[in-house]
């Protein structure tokens, strides 16, 4: 018998409204990963022909310096920011189509997500992906079919860490944050919900398949959804 504590099953009977990040919990994070970490400043460096470290440095003055803002997560910032250093043109959606082959589900998401809406459950994705890089995502997984509504913050014009992406989802989306699970990769994003309002709220330990697992707290942690759904199948 395994000495770990059980977590908190979700209570479904007070919730209506499933909010749900994309990248590190529907979709495995190791696509982006492989994108931010190896592929794109390998290829920064070709295009730009910069010295590996000058060039390495700019991209990391640039991730710290603007890490949870919404112009970390824009496609077009980082193309203004950086196609004057390049000889070629910088096209960071073709980039991205050079990995595209990694992304995929995580584990359970497709059923998880049916088990959802069978049980009448409100599915909306929330994520601060950039627009050019969801649309790449839903021509490699069904994933636009299995969601009710989709709100991105760039649209919303804030990103989810920031208090304003919430009040602004609230004006456009009928929830009841009482009755409302929010399950999300980003601690800073989870505390920014909770502090709006939302009730239930878990945290994904091992969003990127290939990476380490990560504390959640003050967070419960959500990894198995077909375990968290069973319930909602009568299993």
């Amino acid at each position: 018998m395994s000495d770990t504590p059980a977590h908190p099953a979700l209570p479904w009977q007070d919730i209506d409204t499933v909010l749900l990040d994309m990248d590190g919990t529907l979709l495995d994070l190791d696509f982006d990963a492989r994108f931010w970490k190896e592929h794109f400043p390998q290829r920064y460096v070709e295009l730009s022909g910069l010295a590996e470290p000058e060039a390495m440095a700019r991209l990391n003055a640039r991730f710290e310096g603007l890490r949870g803002q919404l112009a970390w997560y824009c496609l077009d910032d980082w193309h203004r920011a950086l196609a004057p250093d390049c000889r070629n043109e910088l096209d960071l959606i073709a980039l991205k189509r050079e990995l595209a082959h990694h992304i995929r589900y995580r584990h359970g998401v497709p059923e998880f997500l049916e088990r959802l809406g069978g049980a009448g459950k409100q599915r909306v994705l929330v994520t601060n992906a950039h627009p050019a890089s969801v649309d790449l995502k839903f021509e490699r997984v069904d994933l636009s079919t299995r969601l009710d509504r989709l709100f991105n913050a760039h649209e919303i014009g804030a990103a989810k860490e920031s208090p304003r992406f919430w009040d602004r989802l609230a004006e456009q989306l009928h929830f009841d944050p009482d009755r409302t699970l929010l399950v999300d990769d980003n601690l800073v994003a989870l505390a920014a919900a909770e502090d709006f309002g939302i009730r239930h709220l878990r945290a994904i330990t091992l969003p990127n398949s290939r990476g380490e697992a990560m504390d959640t707290a003050p967070f419960e942690p959500l990894d198995d959804f077909l375990a968290a759904t069973a319930v909602l199948v009568g299993r």
